[in-house]
């Protein structure tokens, strides 16, 4: 039989699971007493710049390559601790990075190794696994997701639950360059809910080769009187696959006055930042909504610069050519018949 203060711990950790998956990098720096973590140790360092690749493994090789990571598991319990370590699979579902259950398989379970496949952590210690990923050489181009579970083992009985944290693995598999990887915010709109709180509303598609992990936050200028508000947190899905969209929020005081506003939304996904700006007003009553406004945006920005530049080079070139020209005949003109 499990003793009771046992049990409190199992229950403690599946709270804590929920917060290592969103960050599990930091989960060891922010420990609860009587918790199990796991982190990253090391990233490539082309990706050193890269935010995600330091608390994930992130990273695009070929066909026949092997690479290895370490990670490392700590644990704050007042007693030694047994941790099984596996890579799981993950898919993308509905913006969301989501978990397999089990030890759910996949070609990235296939492919992986951890060792040791258990690990005995002394109180209050820490202890390294290494990490190999060996792609076959006829693999398929494409992206694969897991997870490498610490699971603490399971108590039996009606309190047999499982306890595990992870660290998320983002592989690309393809010959040459990876993936770039973009996104775009496509609409701003200001509404209501049902209670009167003023909704900054929002789209963001991936139009890159990988998935993004988002975050962002909104900022509103030039309101009536001259005020302002925010930073507020822009709410948008955990992970974007390839070719999706996903809609994001800002929830605002619901004194806010209508406006007009300048508002700029701010997306970022691992090194990437795109802004969106348009001028939005609130409506009056609750439950309402104001039309959908396409912003200006940094990346439309981005795709006129280039045409720009392109026509002011092509413009150069023929002023350049006309020049020429002109003193070619007029050469022609000076020679004596």
């Amino acid at each position: 039989m499990i003793r009771q203060n046992t049990v409190s711990r199992f229950l403690l950790l599946v709270a804590l699971t929920t917060v290592a998956l969103v960050a599990p990098a930091s989960l060891a720096q922010q420990q609860a007493p009587e918790s199990v973590g796991i982190r990253l140790v090391d990233a490539p360092v082309d990706r050193r710049d890269d935010p995600r690749a330091q608390r994930y493994i992130v990273d695009h090789v070929s066909q026949g390559t092997t690479i290895t990571r370490h990670v490392e598991v700590s644990s704050t319990m007042g007693e030694p601790v047994t941790i099984a370590l596996y890579v799981a699979a993950a898919t993308l579902e509905g913006g969301r990075f989501a978990f397999g259950e089990g030890r759910a398989e996949n070609d990235l379970t296939d492919w992986s190794a951890i060792d040791p496949s258990e690990v005995d952590i002394p109180p209050g210690g820490a202890v390294q696994a290494t990490v190999t990923i060996a792609v076959p050489a006829g693999a398929e181009d494409g992206e694969r997701y897991g997870v490498i579970w610490a699971e603490l083992p399971g108590g039996g009985g009606s309190a047999n639950v499982v306890n595990r944290v992870g660290v998320r693995i983002y592989l690309s598999v393809g010959e040459g360059n990876e993936p770039a990887s973009d996104f775009t915010i496509d609409t701003l709109r200001a509404r209501r809910d049902a209670d009167g709180v003023p909704i900054v509303e929002t789209a963001v598609t991936n139009t890159g080769g990988r998935a993004i992990d988002l975050s962002g936050s909104l900022v509103l200028e030039n309101g009536p009187g001259s005020l302002s508000a925010g930073p507020v947190d822009v709410q948008v899905g955990t992970t974007l696959a390839p070719g999706t969209s996903a809609p994001a929020r800002a929830l605002l005081d619901p004194s806010l006055p209508d406006g007009p506003w300048d508002a700029t939304v701010t997306i970022r996904a691992g090194r990437l930042e795109r802004t969106a700006s348009a001028t939005l007003t609130f409506p009056d009553e609750a439950g309402e909504a104001a039309a959908t406004v396409v912003p200006d945006s940094d990346s439309e920005r981005r795709i006129l610069i280039p045409i720009a530049a392109a026509a002011a080079l092509l413009a150069g070139m023929a002023a350049a050519v006309y020049a020429l020209r002109r003193r070619a005949l007029r050469r022609a003109q000076e020679q004596p018949s």
